[in-house]
């Protein structure tokens, strides 16, 4: 880091002035080092004295030059991080919003019927794979369309944040706000890498022997005997309850993450509040 430092210094205005200033001073004092013709040794000794002054002075400069550009960089460092901070903030307005909505669904499809899906809306990590056997039930929200599954509105607000992310992404160089960055960039990865929307959505309006899919997988996920994480992920074949799994996995993944987020939103907030 030290070394990258150098060299952007190097790259700067006030480190080609201080190079090419430096390297005039070297001449100088070589040049006041050497022997003189035919002057006389007061002669000598003025051009010496003269051209000793004039390499000191540049030094000086060289220093002074340095310095100013120290605080010029120290002002820019202040003012990008300030703006990048703002954008941030400014961006999070809306993704807020969209983890709102996330979370609602999240809890939706994370809830069984039995229990209040109302109640407290958080990001539970700590919910059973049996606790997801009624993502098929119709949602509970009034203003969602009537009868949509609760996991085809999860999917639908699940790739509106992904998307939104990548925008940030795109938008903001995250040069002083890292942390942030690495959680919306785990959280893009972890949504491609464990997605199987295409296999959850198409089982909606599939049939077995005149039962549909989605009963027989309501039957598997309640059934407590059967620990299909252990199972699916000690089998390397395919199996009807793999997708379901997944989506298991993803919900928790993606749950941790976003709770990251907001505690680093948390922090930003109060920085810009300082």
């Amino acid at each position: 880091m030290m070394w990258n430092k150098i060299r952007k210094w190097f790259k700067s205005a006030a480190g080609i002035i201080s190079i090419f200033l430096l390297i005039i001073s070297i001449v100088l004092i070589i040049i006041a080092c050497s022997p003189w013709g035919h002057f006389t040794e007061r002669t000598a000794n003025n051009i010496n004295n003269i051209l000793f002054g004039v390499a000191t002075n540049l030094l000086g400069i060289i220093v002074t030059v340095s310095f100013v550009q120290f605080f010029i960089d120290k002002q820019n460092y202040v003012v990008e991080k300030k703006d990048e901070l703002k954008a941030i903030l400014k961006y999070n307005k809306v993704l807020s919003i969209f983890i709102e909505q996330y979370t609602l669904y999240y809890r939706c499809i994370t809830t069984p019927d039995s229990e209040d899906k109302s109640t407290e809306y958080k990001l539970n990590i700590d919910f059973s794979f049996e606790d997801m056997c009624d993502m098929y039930s119709p949602n509970v929200y009034l203003h969602e369309k009537m009868f949509e599954p609760a996991i085809s509105l999860f999917y639908k607000c699940e790739s509106h944040i992904r998307e939104y992310m990548m925008t940030i992404l795109q938008n903001i160089q995250f040069k002083y706000y890292n942390e942030i960055r690495q959680i919306l960039e785990q959280f893009i990865r972890e949504s491609f890498l464990l997605d199987v929307r295409e296999n959850i959505m198409g089982n909606m309006n599939m049939m077995v022997e005149k039962e549909k899919l989605v009963d027989i997988i309501h039957k598997e996920m309640k059934d407590t005997t059967q620990d299909w994480v252990k199972i699916i992920s000690k089998n390397k074949h395919a199996n009807v309850m793999a997708p379901y799994v997944q989506l298991y996995l993803l919900l928790k993944e993606e749950a941790e993450l976003l709770i990251k987020y907001e505690k680093e939103i948390h922090k930003l907030i109060l920085e810009e509040n300082r």
